[in-house]
């Protein structure tokens, strides 16, 4: 569920292509609104789960909080892309060693930390297979998962994508697009197959069902010099209406898969059901398109901004304040969300932070440390 940087340093980073941010910032807008509506959606959907929450769990909850995490994936991949394609287009190739060194600064710290601490905190309600899961990055696949771990399965579908994504980038613009449309084709077969073999947890957790989220991003940043052309149409003030209809795609979904032989209409409803999930990514990827260009002022709003900021943290802290199986005033709702901001808060500033700010110093002190033709290049 982790993302790139929000902000794009000389060497590091850039806009996205097609994209001008604003005048002596280089931040692309919206983005962090968008992060803070969707951790907004997994902390509502877990919050029903609180003891002593008024509204309780319902296919709604937890239909939307799978699309929310598709959300974090879809601008992850866009963002990732965007930096991969600027790395590519300046040096002619991707530094893979650099590209895993920054990613591991980005997520291992505050992931890694959580992890110590639930393990300190729960050994006794874990097993073995349970941390080995967890710790090796492939909670995605595990059998069974303990509460506090049941989200990162997330940052397991990740990191699978990234050891795979950055060797298309390489191999170029065919390579790359080829990559992520045979992703897109491919995993809502893998949803089909495991839903009909009766592996429901594969078919919202297994990498090859899931993938699509984020290469759904990735096709968004590759595609940026074609929908500059369409500039215009993206600041449409109708757009709204292709917010609606994308958000109502999932809840249609689900209820056409509850008895798709009722409709009369064949294998058509059924057909809608198995394809929601492909027409919601591709409908946020345009949603992503007019938020970035049209900015609006709710998604870029201060307090909204900085909440997608700790989005991150959030996200990976929440877990074990929302505990239905355990009884304590710390999972007591509204409690719990209080609680949750402010670990999320303290893992933020106190160790997200500092471990961002050890990268770019690593990254400065090794382009100082380059031929100066090198540093002109790696910096243009």
């Amino acid at each position: 569920m982790a993302e790139a940087s929000r902000r794009v340093p000389a060497g590091a980073s850039a806009p996205a292509p097609g994209l001008s941010s604003d005048k002596g910032s280089t931040r692309i807008p919206s983005l962090d609104g968008l992060r803070a509506a969707s951790i907004l959606i997994v902390l509502i959907t877990h919050a029903t789960y609180s003891n002593g929450s008024p509204v309780r769990p319902s296919w709604v909850e937890d239909t939307y909080a799978h699309c929310g995490v598709g959300i974090f994936f879809i601008l992850s991949g866009f963002l990732i892309t965007t930096l991969l394609l600027r790395e590519r287009k300046n040096t002619g190739t991707v530094d893979l060693k650099q590209f895993y060194i920054r990613r591991a600064y980005r997520i291992l710290p505050v992931a890694y930390l959580f992890l110590i601490v639930m393990t300190l905190l729960y050994h006794a309600t874990m097993t073995t297979g349970d941390l080995l899961w967890a710790y090796t990055y492939l909670s995605s696949y595990a059998p069974h998962t303990p509460w506090v771990f049941n989200h990162l399965w997330s940052l397991s579908v990740e990191e699978q994508f990234y050891l795979l994504w950055p060797l298309a980038v390489i191999l170029g613009p065919k390579a790359q697009r080829r990559f992520a449309w045979a992703t897109i084709i491919i995993s809502p077969i893998c949803r089909y197959a495991f839903t009909k073999a009766g592996y429901i947890g594969g078919v919202f957790r297994y990498f090859p069902s899931v993938a699509d989220f984020v290469a759904t991003g990735c096709l968004l940043a590759l595609y940026q010099p074609q929908l500059e052309k369409y500039r215009e149409s993206f600041k449409w003030k109708g757009f709204p209406l292709i917010w609606a209809a994308t958000i109502s795609v999932p809840a249609l979904g689900y209820l056409v898969m509850r008895d798709p032989q009722s409709y009369g209409l064949g294998h058509l409803p059924e057909m809608f059901g198995y394809s929601a999930t492909t027409i919601f990514n591709f409908g946020i990827a345009l949603c992503i398109q007019n938020a970035i260009l049209t900015r609006p002022r709710v998604l870029n709003w201060r307090p909204v901004v900085w909440l997608g900021a700790l989005s991150y943290s959030l996200y990976i802290w929440q877990m074990p304040f929302f505990n239905p199986h355990v009884h304590s005033w710390m999972t007591l709702f509204p409690v719990n969300v209080a609680l949750a901001l402010c670990a999320a808060a303290a893992s933020f500033y106190g160790f997200e932070q500092p471990f961002l700010r050890l990268r770019a110093h690593r990254e400065k002190s090794r382009l100082r440390e380059m031929p100066m033709e090198e540093v002109a290049v790696a910096s243009d």
